[in-house]
């Protein structure tokens, strides 16, 4: 799979899990990639 870019600094973002719901933060800037359904899924737990 290939690498998701940070938008803000180019840098590569990190898959990370969180109550079951995988999304993509960059390290350098902590930025965060939802896909769709993801924030709702997220407020919910």
């Amino acid at each position: 799979m290939p690498l998701l870019m940070c938008p803000n600094d180019n840098a590569p973002m990190q898959t990370l899990d969180r109550h079951g719901v995988q999304f993509d933060m960059c390290p350098t800037c902590r930025g965060v990639w939802l896909d769709r359904g993801e924030l709702e899924k997220l407020m919910e737990s």
